[in-house]
This record gives C-alpha cells, sequence and structure tokens, in this order.
C-alpha cells in the first residue's frame, strides 16, 4: 500500500470525500431526491442551491425545509446590514413561475418579520377611510390597486426592478390565505419601516451566529496579533450548532496537500475531528465577512477558502518555528506536531499567527516607501506607470503587502493582480528578499 492510499483512508479525507459528494448534479439526478435535500444542513444547501444557479436548482429549491431556505435568505438577502429586496425577489421568482400557490405558500413560509420588510419595502399601504392618500402625482407613473377585500389601497414604491410583482405577489397571498395577507397589510400600514428592518436584522444576527457567522466587528478579530499565551484546554467534542459539516465548496480545496491537511490527518478521534472541522467551518465563515465578501460568488468564497487555509498552514509553521528546537516543515514529524498544535489552539488563533507572521512584510515595505524614490515610484498616477509587465508585477507585490492582510502578489506573470495569502516562512523570506532588491534598485545598489 503506497504512502498516497494512506493517505486517502484517514478520516479527514473521507470527511472531504463525503462532503464533495454532496454536490447539486448528483442530488438532481437522485431518485430519493426529498430524502437527500432533507439530509443537507442548511449551509450545504446554500451553496449546492448557488453552485447550480437558481433555475437549476428549482427541484431542489421545492424541496427546502423552512430552516433551510431561511438560511439561504439570510446569506443572500442582506448587505452587511441593509436588506436587499431585490435579493429575496431572485428566489421567489422560481416559486412564482411554478404557481401563484406555491408563490403564496413559500412567502407565507418565510420568518415573518421577513415577510413585512419585503413588502414594506416594495409597497405602501393606505386606509382609504382613515388615511389622508395622497393625490396620484400626473407627472410620474405611480402604480395603484385595491386589495381583493376592498380594505386596502396599495402604492408600489418607486423605481423598482422586480421578477415578481409585488401585486401579483399580494394577489396570491389573498388567494391563499386572506387572513394572513390581512394581517400583514395591517401591520405594515401602521409599523415603521426602520423599525421592522432592526427586527429582521436582529433576528437575522442570531441566525447567521447559528450558521458560524460572525458580525462583522467580531470578524475583524482574524486581523489582529495572536495571543502570546497558550490558551486554556478545550472541549474536543463539537459544540451545538447548525453547521457541523464541511459543504463541498469549503472541502474542494482542503484537499490540497499543506501543513493544515497533513495535521489534520493524523486526528483519528470522531469528535475531535468534527470539533476541529467546525472550527474550521467558522474560521471560514468569519473570513467571509472580515473579507467584505457575499456568500453567493461561489468563485470568490473558493478563493478565500484558500486563503483560509494557506493562512492556518503559515500559523502551524510559525508557531513549530518557535518551538526548542525549532521544527522545520518538511521534518518528518512536523506534521504529528501540528496536529498536537491543533489541540491547543483553535483555528482562529491560528489564523490570527499565520496573519502575525506576515505583519514583518507590512511593516517593512512601508519602511521601503518612506524612501522618496520609491514613494515616488508607487505612486505615479495611471497615466504614467510603465507597462512593462515587470514594473507591473512589482507594483502589485508591493500593493499587496499594504492591504489589510498582508498579501503574496505580483508573482502571476499572466496576471500582475492575482493575490495568495502566504502559505509557508519560506514564502515570506523570499518576499523580503524580493523587497530588499526593489529598494537596492531605486537606492542605485543594483
Amino acid at each position: 500500500m503506497t504512502d498516497s492510499n494512506i493517505i486517502e483512508l484517514t478520516p479527514f479525507r473521507a470527511d472531504l470525500a463525503r462532503a464533495l459528494t454532496r454536490r447539486g448534479e448528483r442530488l438532481l439526478a437522485a431518485t430519493d431526491l426529498a430524502d437527500e435535500v432533507a439530509a443537507l444542513e442548511p449551509l450545504e444547501a446554500y451553496y449546492i442551491v448557488r453552485e447550480l444557479g437558481l433555475d437549476q436548482a428549482l427541484p431542489i429549491l421545492r424541496e427546502l425545509n423552512h430552516e433551510q431556505l431561511q438560511a439561504c435568505l439570510d446569506l443572500d438577502c442582506w448587505n452587511r446590514y441593509d436588506f436587499a429586496a431585490d435579493s429575496l425577489d431572485e428566489w421567489l421568482a422560481p416559486f412564482a413561475a411554478i404557481d401563484a400557490e406555491t408563490l403564496a405558500q413559500t412567502f407565507l413560509s418565510l420568518d415573518y418579520v421577513l415577510q413585512l420588510l419585503f413588502l414594506t419595502q416594495t409597497v405602501t399601504v393606505y386606509d382609504p377611510d382613515a388615511d389622508q392618500v395622497p393625490p396620484e402625482d400626473e407627472g410620474r407613473d405611480t402604480a395603484r390597486a385595491m386589495t381583493p377585500d376592498g380594505f386596502y389601497l396599495l402604492e408600489l414604491k418607486p423605481d423598482l426592478a422586480l421578477k415578481v410583482h409585488p401585486f401579483a405577489l399580494l394577489d396570491a397571498l389573498y388567494q391563499y390565505d386572506p387572513a394572513a395577507a390581512h394581517r400583514l397589510m395591517s401591520e405594515i400600514r401602521v409599523d415603521l419601516p426602520t423599525q421592522i428592518e432592526e427586527e429582521a436584522l436582529r433576528f437575522r444576527s442570531g441566525r447567521m451566529q447559528d450558521l458560524g457567522f460572525a458580525t462583522p466587528t467580531e470578524a475583524t478579530v482574524l486581523f489582529s496579533r495572536p495571543p502570546n499565551r497558550q490558551p486554556m484546554p478545550r472541549p474536543h467534542d463539537p459544540l451545538d450548532s447548525a453547521v457541523t459539516r464541511l459543504p463541498s465548496v469549503y472541502a474542494g480545496p482542503l484537499l490540497e496537500t499543506t501543513l493544515l491537511q497533513q495535521a489534520l490527518s493524523l486526528v483519528t478521534a470522531p469528535n475531535s475531528l468534527s470539533r476541529l472541522e467546525q472550527e474550521l467551518i467558522w474560521a471560514i465563515n468569519s473570513a467571509v465577512i472580515a473579507y467584505g465578501e457575499k456568500p453567493q460568488d461561489i468563485e470568490h468564497i473558493t478563493a478565500i477558502v484558500t486563503r483560509v487555509r494557506d493562512t492556518i498552514s503559515l500559523g502551524l509553521e510559525s508557531l513549530l518555528a518557535q518551538q526548542d528546537p525549532p521544527c522545520p516543515p518538511d521534518d518528518a514529524g512536523a506534521a504529528a506536531k501540528a496536529a498536537e498544535l491543533l489541540e491547543i489552539w483553535c483555528m482562529t488563533d491560528l489564523f490570527r499567527h499565520g496573519y502575525g507572521a506576515t505583519l514583518v512584510l507590512q511593516e517593512e515595505v512601508r519602511q521601503a516607501l518612506a524612501e522618496p524614490r520609491i514613494s515616488a515610484w508607487y505612486n505615479l498616477p495611471d497615466t504614467e506607470q510603465s507597462d512593462e509587465p515587470a514594473d507591473r508585477r512589482e507594483r502589485a507585490f508591493v500593493a499587496a503587502l499594504l492591504g489589510r492582510q498582508p498579501l503574496r502578489g505580483g508573482f502571476d506573470p499572466g496576471n500582475a493582480e492575482t493575490v495568495r495569502a502566504f502559505a509557508s516562512l519560506a514564502e515570506i523570506a523570499a518576499a523580503q528578499v524580493r523587497l530588499k532588491r526593489l529598494v537596492g534598485h531605486f537606492s542605485g545598489q543594483e
């Protein structure tokens, strides 16, 4: 049996393989689709639908339970603290294409305050007998309609470009459940939109934390210096959470051989491995928020998973280098010692150790830019910059080091703007040599 065969049989590799079988195309071909979808965790369901696209994923969408669908909307329909009605409209459109009853059932299955929020942002509700209804503006095409029960006058909010017309949605609601529709109209008429959005955001924040997504403020801890002292022992069992399994989108980049992957492959205790995978998911989710990305961009999410993987691997290597004696990453016992570190440090702290190892580069590049000639070159207006590929790569190299997280840039001859996380101390050392050479060039030493 070869070494590669042994790696394939480790529990962690087996978990990755199982995660990669939970992909959309395979689900669509399943004869027991309902059971397959029911077995998905909410985060898995979301990424599967997003990979397929909403239209192609319709059979899966129809099988989502309330928790799964609500998770999809929580992930997709907010821009940080602001609700995006057009995003919810995109999720409603496939159901509306089936029939009005399916649209109404789906909408009424959502969190109640989310129903209120969507309607508040798309229609204004008046009681003609009690409210002062503004006259129609002759210079503006104002769409108005009475509700089917004759109680309320609806006015469409301006500048909407939705796939599902709000009036069509309300007609479907009145046909399916007149009492529920009437209640929605009554509350929208009297409740302040800001209060509804604040309440919806509060509920959504709680559910996002259940999915392992930190708040934007909490997520910034990733970009802070690591703790100096080892933490207290933590439980080996996974915590009670809506997220316990790696989604397939996360699993792909983790197949690549890195120090993190090698260390995880040595963890055989099921509970310990589950806990570590859970922590890894939380670290990735926090990074998605910290980098300001939206989860629906699968290509960007894959890049973030790769960045988190490499930064944690760098953190492990950095801690190994601080041991007495230091343990090089290519040492025969490096993976085993890295696995021991996984029992001491949580994934977020390991990321912080990797981030901390790159800060020396950021300090060095800032010192370099204090040199007038280098500063003048770097700050040239776009129209005056050289078109030489080598110059563009050097400029991208410097820019990547100055970001919120110092990154490795300017290494791809075909695309100077490509960036990767530093994955090893050797890459940091190579960047230091490159920076020293750049400084030497402008100081006339080369």
